[in-house]
């Protein structure tokens, strides 16, 4: 293959995806590019002898008459041929169209074998790898291709041959030792992907261009420089307290809203008075992150710091991305801002570099570190959410993630965790999500830092429904005897290589060492699994409950001093066996150079099993943390799947209330604010202050709640279907949910967000949609299945017909659409599953402290969560939208009419069918309301 060879980028349509099964080609693309210039396009409508499915049909806009008027295939194979021959053959997943295209070429006589193929979705995984999506409609909507008709072949070949010449700079642009080091996996790739890029990285090499000034090079591995956060310069600045001030430094970039002022005003107040705690409970759609950024920024002039807890990554994104550069350009100034999340979230750049040259023929982890190598040019945080992966759970993430304690290494000075430490540090506004924060409160991060303003407050009280710890005993075993089963099996293999080296550092005489801790652990970790079984379980749990999952929660008196001892002798076993094996795999990497691929493989499985029970160590850690300071509010549980199972036994921790979270936030802090859409319930903070854990009643002049600025009656429609199902005890209401959400969606264009309770239910409604003409006509989005949280809001926010599909948690507080989400579909009142081990233990809390769960609890919990779904449709004055709920418990219960009075939404209509509602939402659309 040359550079200057000749590139036919092809693009079909077909009846179908299976040639195997009698599908056939329909229309054939294609683009000729010559010296990087296209310097030709063909385009064949390709009669197929059969009827077009309505599905083809609406997919590729073409119709069963325009191809009637056309020959078969056999008539232009000649052709194709021609334009085919002695070209490389390009495609956007060439791995589909060039064996559908041999297949058709192969009937009409012609044995087609090209001199090479590429495939454009590997090179735009490599070379763009923070895309959020690698299909083609979405890669030109990314780069600003214009793309007039996806899905018809034509245009198609046509973008991509454009895509094609754009990777093709985009490689050539890269660092010199960048492109060396992606030369070692190009093996990887599919077809002749890899020998194109070899070629690429060759003639680049030849000509090799200085580093730019921010990048550094290290050992090969190229990374931007780090970037020195440092505070804005102090200054006398004086609040504007009344509105007209508000409106001089505004000067009409935004309108000054009564209750945003009312709301930055009383934020300033807290701030100066110092106020210890504050609440305010503001609507969606009324501007609260700039309502408090304003008033904060003024604290910030004086030199001092401010932290801000999220509830998501998402709206972490959203303060640095929107909302920080809208403060900057009202107050004429700017402010540094680090967002900062668990250790785990980074890249550990000498982790990467370990196993950067491991090779065991896994294929998409090879992709995966090319795809790392050319981020590492791009990105400036090392947050691997960056590159929109949908799993980051595999083994290789295990080895590569930070755990937050290195402490040496060859890229120590620029590891990423530590940069973005040093710059929280020393940036005006510290940004991080709620667990990072409520994990680590005795961080000195934190310190002299007296501002704490924590945003989405409502998921605060959901921590108690999320385990403190989670000690798993299956997964512990099965680490233990991986790791013993490696250590033994390959014993010689190991002691030789050691006694090769000049250290002679690894006997007989260790391995007897480990396995003897190994054993112990093992015994005490039965004996632990008899006693927990025998003396609480059974004890506790009657016979006729043991067949399904049993869950016992436990207080401190219940507990054995027994169970407690072999708790702690059970760590201090594991971290023996921990502290052997960092020996032995610090001795690896002083011993490597000459190591050969086995003795690499045997380390590369050590490390991940390493990884697994160093988490579980710590898991346990936290168990054991939680047990010697016991408080009234916290309980142990005891889970067992499977009464038949010892190893089903497991242990976590949690608390039912966040009294003492709060006390140290107050201790920390000199004023922590709480501000969320839904804090209040029947117009009082009494709920969440109650299921916070504070006793003493808040004064008034310490909270707030806001109102919307604007009259919902005249821009939200609101529907409850008259022939809606009863979820309960109903086995077959997750299929009538799909096919009410397919009626409701057909014939619609319009955004659509349906929100779930249960991922599984979700699923069930995403692979029905996918079955049925509307997924050939939008683009349908679902959560855990068709990418990760920031692709999909990503996606759904550039696409205005997308469908997403959403557990209630996605995307909380986001501005999701611009004001062109239309639709908003409830599928059931999210109330908590009753079988959830940790709902039932805080439900026991309840009744122990003399209340009921449901009231204190399920209810109040469940219309937060509803508040926060019907928020996500009507954000501004100028939003319009229909909201359809799936669940007849709002109209035939009274807790039921009871949450809907709360959300304070115009009355609902249920005087229509499904089918009719359908009808309505299309005339409502577009009319305009």
């Amino acid at each position: 293959m040359m550079i200057k060879e000749k590139y036919v980028v092809v693009d079909l349509e077909t009846t179908g995806t299976q040639f195997k099964s009698g599908d056939q080609i329909i229309q054939f693309a294609a683009v000729v590019i010559e010296g990087q210039q296209i310097t030709d396009k063909y385009n064949f409508l390709i009669n197929p002898q059969k009827e077009l499915s309505s599905k083809i049909a609406e997919l590729t806009g073409l119709t069963n008459a325009q191809l009637e008027q056309q020959p078969g295939f056999a008539h232009f194979a000649h052709q194709i041929q021609a334009v085919l021959d002695g070209a490389v053959f390009v495609a956007h997943n060439v791995n589909f169209d060039l064996p559908f295209l041999q297949s058709e070429l192969q009937a009409a006589g012609i044995n087609y074998v090209p001199q090479a193929a590429i495939d454009t979705v590997e090179l735009a995984q490599i070379l763009l790898p923070e895309a959020p999506s690698f299909k083609l409609a979405d890669l030109t909507s990314y780069l600003n291709i214009q793309h007039l008709n996806p899905h018809q072949a034509d245009s198609d070949a046509l973008v991509t041959a454009q895509l094609f010449l754009y990777l093709q700079q985009q490689l050539l642009h890269l660092p010199q030792p960048t492109l060396q080091l992606l030369k070692y996996f190009t093996h990887s790739l599919i077809r002749q992907t890899g020998d194109f890029v070899e070629l690429m990285i060759d003639q680049a090499c030849k000509n090799p261009s200085k580093l730019p000034d921010y990048l550094i090079n290290i050992q090969g591995l190229v990374f931007k420089k780090p970037q020195t956060v440092v505070n804005s310069t102090p200054m006398n600045s004086k609040y504007p307290v009344t509105t007209a001030k508000k409106s001089t430094i505004f000067n009409q970039t935004i309108t000054c809203r009564p209750q945003q002022m009312k709301m930055m005003n009383f934020i300033q107040r807290k701030v100066s008075q110092q106020t210890p705690l504050a609440l305010v409970d503001a609507p969606t759609g009324m501007g609260k992150t700039l309502g408090y950024l304003f008033p904060l920024s003024y604290y910030l002039d004086q030199g001092k710091q401010v932290i801000i807890a999220t509830s998501t990554k998402l709206l972490q994104q959203q303060l640095i991305q929107e909302s920080l550069p809208l403060l900057e350009r009202l107050r004429q100034r700017q402010y540094s801002a680090t967002i900062i999340n668990s250790a785990h979230n980074y890249l550990d750049l000498d982790n990467f570099y370990q196993v950067l040259r491991h090779n065991f023929g896994h294929r998409q982890t090879d992709l995966v570190k090319m795809r790392i190598i050319v981020w590492l040019t791009q990105t400036q945080t090392g947050e691997l959410s960056e590159l929109n992966l949908t799993n980051y759970q595999s083994d290789f993430f295990k080895l590569i993630v930070s755990n937050g304690h290195r402490q040496s290494g060859l890229f120590y000075e620029y590891d990423f965790w530590r940069r973005r430490w040093q710059n929280a540090l020393q940036s005006d506004i510290l940004i991080t999500n709620h667990a990072y924060l409520l994990d680590n409160l005795d961080t000195k991060l934190w310190d002299n830092k007296r501002v704490l303003l924590i945003d989405e407050a409502n998921n605060i009280l959901q921590q108690s429904l999320k385990p403190q710890a989670h000690l798993i005993f299956r997964t512990l075993k099965d680490a233990l005897k991986k790791i013993s089963d490696i250590l033994y099996q390959q014993r010689v293999t190991i002691r030789n290589f050691f006694n090769q080296t000049r250290f002679n550092s690894w006997t007989h005489d260790d391995l007897l060492a480990l396995d003897a801790d190994f054993n112990t652990a093992k015994q005490r970790l039965e004996f632990l699994e008899a006693d927990l079984l025998s003396n609480y379980l059974k004890k506790q749990i009657p016979l006729s409950k043991r067949k399904s999952e049993m869950v016992l929660t436990l207080s401190s008196e219940q507990l054995h001093h027994r169970t407690v001892k072999s708790l702690n002798k059970l760590a201090q076993d594991l971290q023996a066996i921990l502290a052997r094996l960092t020996k032995l795999l610090q001795l690896y990497e002083v011993t490597k150079t000459n190591s050969l691929l086995t003795i690499e493989q045997i380390i590369y499985q050590l490390k991940i099993q390493y990884q697994v029970l160093w988490q579980q160590e710590h898991q346990l850690e936290q168990v054991l943390a939680g047990l010697s300071v016991w408080q009234p509010d916290t309980g142990l549980m005891v889970m067992m799947q499977d009464y038949s199972n010892w190893d089903s036994i497991s242990l976590a921790t949690q608390m039912f209330n966040q009294n003492t979270i709060v006390t140290k936030l107050q201790e920390k802090f000199r004023t922590t604010i709480f501000i969320g859409a839904a804090l209040q319930y029947h117009h009082s903070f009494r709920n969440f202050c109650q299921q916070l854990g504070i006793k003493e009643k808040l004064p008034k002049k310490d909270y707030l709640i806001l109102k919307r600025d604007y009259d919902l009656n005249q821009q939200l429609q609101v529907y409850l279907p008259r022939d809606v199902a009863n979820p309960r005890n109903n086995p077959e209401f997750d299929n009538y949910l799909a096919h009410s959400i397919a009626r409701l969606l057909t014939n619609t264009t319009c955004k659509a967000l349906i929100m779930f309770n249960s991922l599984a239910t979700l699923q069930t409604a995403y692979q029905y949609l996918i079955s049925t003409k509307i997924s050939d006509q939008r683009e349908i989005l679902a959560q855990g299945i068709t990418g990760s949280n920031q692709r999909i809001k990503k996606r759904f926010y550039l696409n205005p017909t997308a469908i997403l599909l959403a557990a209630n948690s996605f995307g909380e507080g986001l501005n999701l659409s611009a004001g062109e989400l239309k639709l908003l579909v409830i599928t059931r009142l999210p109330f908590e599953a009753p079988s959830n081990p940790l709902v039932q233990a805080k439900n026991n809390y309840w009744r122990q402290q003399g209340f009921n769960p449901f009231q204190v609890e399920s209810l109040p919990t469940a219309v937060r969560r509803l508040k926060q779904e019907v928020g996500r449709l009507i954000r501004s004055p100028s939003d319009q939208g229909i909201i359809v709920i799936l669940d007849d418990r709002i109209a035939s219960t009274k807790y039921g009419e009871r949450m809907y009075h709360e959300l304070e939404l115009p009355p609902y209509n249920n005087q229509l069918a499904i089918s009719e509602i359908a009808l309505q939402i299309n005339m409502l659309l577009r009319t305009n309301f």
